[in-house]
């Protein structure tokens, strides 16, 4: 035959790679002599980087000489024409959704395609929708281009007729995506031309996804990626997944917690993110549970979902499962659903936050008006969800902790609270006000090397917080802190990028924090601002100063991680190097207004001055497992002099240079 048909998949008992083999012998079967070409079939493919990220079936292919009667609508609304006309397949890339529902597990709303889970409707027509968007993006950052990426549903145990009958009403068949059982592959191309009408030709119609330059075994070495990123992910990254995926769960378990709010509390790195995503691992896996996992930061999401791809969990972790998201995202779709029927767009929302949370909470104030609430919610899977996890609880508002308590039972929320390190503007969230808890105190750092403890506990003392000692768990013996100049960081970086990889980890693993002032915009976005110089050096960055990264996360093990230190909440690495630090410090000076922090204590207003910057320092501080790299800009600053004079004091692991 002279159309080359390939399969790949690692998993060939599975559903996905036996209904490849399926579409493999419909496409041979169906295919003229005449024809030439490649296509390929990858079955449980994964789009690494992307946030829904799970195709069930890939279906890429170049043809020559391949024909297919077709009917279909071209030109501009107005002057729209309906063809009957024999169209020249040139190329797809198509993303299909493999269901195993009978006809009596399908359902049809509107022109939308449901299925049932229990007693649940999964809405298989947008999970569909957003894997076509995640493709486009995924081949986008792969290879710089994209070609046009069509989407299919196939129903391989309801006929053809079944699906039909769904589709016929009194006005006639509606048009979809959607494939039985039973087709032949010319059957499936019509369907194509739904999405992405054939354009004319001197010679004829013609049905193109625009490859351009590239062909269908780049494509292919573009979906291996992510197998390459496995095998190159980093000791650091599978020892943070063993974490998460062992077995042996903490007895101390949150879930069982008899119609009680459970509160994980404990300083940064004593392991409440990691409590979390166990949580919804087991609840997810062993309870069949929707679990919402919502955090202040957007950074943290990604490297959340980069952990979950990585981890390869079953294919119950889908995003209709457990969702990773911000918790201003939800309240967005929340407040679209519950006030302002889909009207309210982002940056608005945004703007109006506060106001919009108050309005919330007002809508929200009688029992008749929250059971109409949880009843939109339950219509709607982004907002309906058996439990929701929220880290970093003590960066909420209280206007934000009182909508989730109204529209979620106690007993359905965990909680993880970092307590006083509290740095978002306006007045801090007390979570401990609400009544019926269940507390587990997290005492011991289980991130940071214990000379790494070390020295924060002996920069605790020398700004006067003495009492805010971090217990080391006495298990990760070494650890080194540098401090050192701007002009130093290319031979320090090299020296430390080398023994950061004969440890078994990867560029990813080190993590470099930077002020506002070292974030520039270019172009029109932002970017930061030495990329370029680091680049001239044969550093290369994944740059997370840029607005249109924050949703996505590296995908090469060669790239360095770079946020601002506002982005730093929850994030850890090997290696971390804290640029400017006397610079980002002062940034926080500046920014400070006096009342706007409130913590609950007695505290004259220079303490909580004090407290707040120092709040600000732990972050980044915290997030280094190994080495901690900070350069000062001015040496003779407040915070340089204050770091020399800690070099003084801890010459065996904390050196100046």
């Amino acid at each position: 035959m002279a159309v080359k048909v390939s399969v790949y998949g690692s998993d060939k008992e599975s559903d996905e790679y036996i209904g490849a083999l399926k579409l493999k012998k419909i496409i041979q079967d169906g295919m003229s002599a005449s024809a030439m070409g490649e296509i390929v079939l990858f079955s449980s493919a994964t789009l690494y980087g992307q946030t829904v990220k799970d195709i069930d079936l890939f279906l890429l292919g170049n043809l020559i000489n391949y024909y297919v009667d077709g009917e279909f609508v071209v030109g501009k609304e107005e002057e729209q024409k309906r063809i009957h006309e024999k169209v020249d397949v040139h190329s797809f890339c198509t993303t299909i959704e493999i269901k195993r529902h009978d006809i009596s597990g399908i359902v049809l709303q509107g022109t939308d395609f449901y299925v049932k889970y229990g007693d649940a409707l999964h809405c298989v027509t947008n999970q569909s929708n957003k894997q076509k968007i995640s493709a486009r993006c995924f081949f986008e950052r792969a290879l710089s281009f994209s070609p046009f990426v069509t989407n299919l549903i196939w129903f391989t145990q309801a006929t053809s007729n079944d699906i039909n009958r769904l589709l016929t009403n009194e006005r006639g068949k509606l048009p979809s995506n959607v494939l039985g059982a039973d087709f032949d592959f010319k059957t499936l191309i019509r369907l194509l031309f739904l999405q992405k009408p054939p354009f004319r030709t001197r010679s004829g119609f013609v049905f193109d996804s625009n490859y351009e330059s590239c062909n269908v075994e780049d494509f292919h070495r573009a979906l291996m990626l992510f197998s390459r990123s496995k095998e190159q992910m980093g000791e650091l990254t599978r020892r943070r997944i063993e974490m998460l995926t062992n077995q042996s769960f903490s007895s101390r378990s949150l879930i069982d917690s008899k119609g009680m709010m459970s509160i994980y509390r404990g300083r940064a790195g004593t392991g409440k993110t990691v409590r979390l995503i166990q949580t919804a691992i087991k609840l997810v896996d062993e309870e069949q549970m929707r679990v919402l996992i919502l955090t202040y930061n957007r950074s943290l999401v990604s490297d959340i979902r980069r952990l979950f791809a990585l981890a390869e969990l079953p294919d119950m972790f889908e995003e209709n499962c457990v969702s990773i998201n911000t918790m201003q995202s939800f309240f967005f779709h929340l407040a679209n659903n519950l006030l302002y029927d889909g009207h309210m767009f982002g940056d608005e929302f945004l703007e109006k936050y506060d106001s919009v949370l108050r309005e919330m909470n007002v809508f929200l104030s009688d029992d008749d008006a929250i059971g109409l609430a949880k009843e939109s919610m339950a219509e709607d899977e982004t907002l309906d969800w058996d439990y929701v996890l929220i880290d970093e609880a003590q960066d909420w508002k209280a206007g934000e902790r009182d909508v989730i308590l109204k529209l979620f039972e106690k007993g359905k929320i965990i909680v993880a609270d970092g307590g006083n390190q509290f740095v978002r503007r306006g007045q801090m969230c007390d979570w401990s006000a609400v009544r019926g808890r269940n507390n587990i105190k997290l005492k011991y750092c289980l991130r940071q090397k214990e000379n790494i403890v070390s020295f924060l506990n002996e920069y605790s003392r020398n700004v006067d917080m003495p009492g805010e000692k971090i217990l080391s768990n006495g298990k990760m013996p070494g650890g080194k802190i540098i401090i050192i100049s701007d002009d130093m960081v290319f031979d320090t970086h090299k020296r430390e990028m080398d023994s950061l990889i004969k440890c078994g980890n990867i560029a990813y693993d080190m993590l470099y924090f930077v002020p506002h002032s070292l974030v520039k915009r270019r172009n029109g976005e932002s970017q930061f601002a030495l990329i370029r110089e680091f680049e001239r050096h044969n550093i290369f960055f994944w740059d997370g100063t840029n607005s249109n990264n924050r949703d996505n996360y590296s995908t090469a093990s060669d790239e360095v991680r770079v946020f601002q230190y506002d982005s730093a909440r929850g994030l850890e690495g090997w290696t971390v190097v804290c640029m400017d630090f006397d610079v980002f410090l002062e940034e926080k000076v500046a920014e400070y207004t006096e009342g706007e922090v409130d913590s609950l204590l007695l505290e004259s207003p220079e303490e909580k001055k004090r407290k707040y910057i120092y709040n600000w320092a732990m972050i980044p501080f915290t997030r280094a497992i190994d080495t901690l790299i900070i350069t000062i800009k001015d040496k003779e600053s407040q915070t340089g002099r204050l770091l020399r004079e800690i070099a003084g004091k801890c010459r065996d692991y904390v050196f100046w240079m």
